[in-house]
């Protein structure tokens, strides 16, 4: 019972990338509490296809910065597959990225919010560079707990056209195609892509559990089988006009659309005071989704001596799905539609002063409107409204200030950032409503310290505030299949966290070492807890934790073999411990240890050859309600630069690890453990040209 709907549940967290809030449809999908879904299935490793030497790093006082400039084209890859080349940045299953104890990364383009989606899938030779900050400085909202900055090449100014088109298929019947252009027709210039992909899927899931208590106290297991079909199109164009030597416009717009399509047909044994009955059970779930971008942006920069940017931008966010299942006598249907649509506005403003001093002022304001309808049908489980519209806004006002200097060998940048939110929301008839406001001033500060030939040591801190999501704060109960249904909690506070981080940095002879300790302390933690309500329903509900502390080490390495051998090496490990508010007394804790590592080999025999051996490891991912165990992953994949610039790419994924996903789930009254897999061993070939 307790996983029956596992496959269609992973599918449904898929079909809600788009989204930027998102309600776990079951207990074994209760970790993820946001939208760190992207388009790709379960298990499935997306190697990159960029293929050059690891890029080049930028250390800052507050950041990392990685420019990918040097790599050549190759259009085929999407900014996720650049993101896992960086050390000390991993992406687990349906394109989740975390860094150093497990923080959820945020991902800007070009500074600013895009919807995560439309982000990842950009294609990687627009890049320029990519920003890496584990620690966020305060011109970032305080939510973002890490942050990935993604920054586009500028649209070239000669009267040219230049581009490329890549396409890729896999034995598992996966297929995409990327086109990315760039004009110039001075004073104007632009650059933009378009990308469509498909993919189809089997997926094989098996489960055990124990649910009930007393005389209902019933022991189960079931398996899965399944088929899914994604297609996605994103789409983009962006236009630069010069107005003067130092100021710019800019105009831009990104579409994305995306259709999931899952259907599943198994069968469950059940064990019930020594008797056993074989029920069959039948689910589908349809899910088109689809996204709008818009942005307006002023640059005035004179080079050393400042930089003033004002950009507004609109999206618009529309996410439908349908859900029907049966189990013997049970059957439930449910429709949902959820939109989001988002006004906002930012400024910055940055002055570079001698001695290398910088000033950084900044403002923003965003207006989010937020509404969610769904309808359930047939459910003959306890307490569900059939009917439910939830309306939601939320205002955030913010300033920040930065100052950098040093003082010898020292370098200091103390920040400090205040945010206003306040939230309105109602059932849509004005029965329910609630409203909330939250106030916070937020220092941070960063040290580096020279140490000569022993490398820099890079101290910081800050103070963050994660909200919940509007989708959270919704009252209403809310099923998803026979088994499964999901409650908001309007009670709901954010939850208010300082992190302190020391990194030693050094380079000798052509060989880097990183080593970075946190510890992350958190008040009013946010997560989902899990429990059985009537008729054995497993009901899913937002909490707030009393407290949780994360402490941990990393370490990254890379350096160079000979003339032809490039390796780097990344790891970290890391506690976690936060009280269970299941227990009355709230002084129970619960301590997990994660663990996280990839080691990638490149070896150049020739400058037209290329291979590339790489493996990934990730550990649990605990939260309340569930256990993800960890997973390998492993790719070796080689590149054939052909003549006319055109570049041929082979690449192996999973040979000789298990990819299956083992999921734990439990709660007062019931315990489950399942199993899932896909066929994600396959064969790809990628060809891109460059012209």
């Amino acid at each position: 019972m307790i996983s029956l709907f596992l496959a269609g549940t992973l599918i449904a967290q898929a079909a809600s990338d788009v989204t930027t809030t998102q309600q776990p449809a079951s207990p074994a999908a209760a970790e993820t509490k946001t939208s760190d879904q992207a388009t790709k299935l379960p298990q499935q490793v997306d190697t990159i296809v960029v293929t050059a030497r690891p890029p080049t790093r930028e250390s800052r006082i507050d950041r990392v910065v990685y420019d990918v400039r040097t790599l050549p084209d190759a259009p085929a890859a999407a900014a996720v597959d650049a993101i896992g080349l960086l050390p000390g940045v991993f992406v687990g299953a349906n394109n989740r990225i975390t860094m150093v104890g497990g923080a959820f990364v945020t991902v800007l383009v070009d500074g600013k919010s895009m919807p995560r989606a439309a982000a990842l899938q950009i294609p990687a030779n627009q890049i320029a560079r990519i920003e890496v900050m584990s620690n966020p400085p305060a011109e970032f909202a305080s939510s973002a707990q890490a942050v990935i900055n993604i920054i586009t090449k500028k649209a070239q100014e000669e009267d040219k056209l230049g581009g490329s088109i890549a396409g890729s298929i896999n034995t598992i019947d996966n297929q995409a195609i990327t086109l990315s252009f760039n004009k110039g027709m001075k004073p104007w210039s632009f650059n933009g892509f378009l990308r469509v992909a498909n993919e189809e899927e089997a997926f094989r899931s098996r489960s055990e559990g124990v649910s009930g208590s007393g005389a209902n106290r019933e022991l189960e297991s079931d398996t899965g089988t399944g088929q899914l079909t994604a297609t996605n199109v994103n789409a983009s164009l962006r236009a630069v006009r010069k107005l003067s030597s130092t100021n710019s416009l800019s105009l831009s717009s990104s579409y994305y659309t995306g259709e999931f399509a899952y259907e599943q047909d198994s069968i469950e044994a059940r064990t019930s005071a020594n008797s056993r009955s074989v029920i069959p059970s039948f689910g589908r779930s349809w899910s088109p989704a689809s996204l709008q971008y818009h942005s307006v942006g002023f640059n005035s920069e004179k080079e050393d001596k400042y930089k003033f940017d004002v950009d507004l931008t609109f999206s618009n966010n529309l996410n439908k799905s349908s859900y029907q299942s049966q189990r013997g006598a049970q059957w439930f249907s449910n429709r949902e539609r959820k939109q989001e649509r988002t006004l906002e506005f930012e400024t910055s403003f940055e002055k570079t002063f001698s001695a290398g001093r910088v000033l950084s002022l900044g403002t923003s304001f965003k207006n989010e409107d937020f509404e969610f309808a769904f309808s359930d049908l047939g459910y003959v489980g306890p307490s569900i409204i059939q009917a439910n519209l939830f309306k939601a806004r939320q205002r955030d006002q913010a300033a920040y200030a930065s100052f950098q200097f040093k003082l010898g060998k020292f370098g200091f940048q103390p920040g400090l950032r205040v945010e206003v939110t306040e939230i309105d929301w109602t059932d849509g008839t004005g029965v329910l409503s609630g409203t909330a406001s939250y106030q916070r001033v937020l220092p941070s500060l960063f040290i580096t310290r020279n140490l000569g030939g022993v490398g820099t040591l890079k101290a910081s801190y800050s103070q963050g505030t994660t909200p919940s999501s509007l989708v959270e704060l919704s009252p209403f109960r809310r099923a998803f299949g026979v088994d499964y249904a999901t409650e908001g909690n309007p009670k709901l506070e954010p939850a208010d966290r300082q992190t302190f981080e020391l990194t030693h940095e050094v380079e000798k002879n052509g060989v880097s070492l990183v080593t970075t300790a946190f510890y992350r302390d958190t008040k009013n933690e946010l997560t989902f807890g899990s429990r059985l309500i009537e008729n054995n329903v497993v009901l899913a509900t937002s909490v707030n934790l009393g407290r949780s502390e994360a402490t941990g080490l990393g370490s990254t390495l890379k350096g160079k073999l000979g003339k032809k051998l490039t390796y780097n090496f990344s790891w970290e490990v890391s506690e976690i411990s936060f009280a269970d508010p299941r227990v009355a007394s709230g002084q129970s804790r619960v301590e997990e240890i994660q663990s996280n590592g990839k080691a990638s080999i490149d070896y150049k025999p020739t400058p037209k050859d290329q291979f590339i051996f790489s493996t990934t490891y990730k550990s649990d991912e605990y939260s309340l309600g569930s256990i993800e165990a960890g997973v390998w992953t492993n790719s070796i994949q080689y590149t054939r630069r052909l003549p006319k610039k055109v570049s041929l790419v082979v690449t192996v994924t999973n040979i000789g690890v298990e990819t299956d996903r083992r999921i734990k789930s439990f709660g007062p009254g019931f315990s489950s453990e399942s199993r899932s897999s896909n066929p994600s061993r396959a064969l790809k070939v990628a060809l891109s040209k460059t012209f």
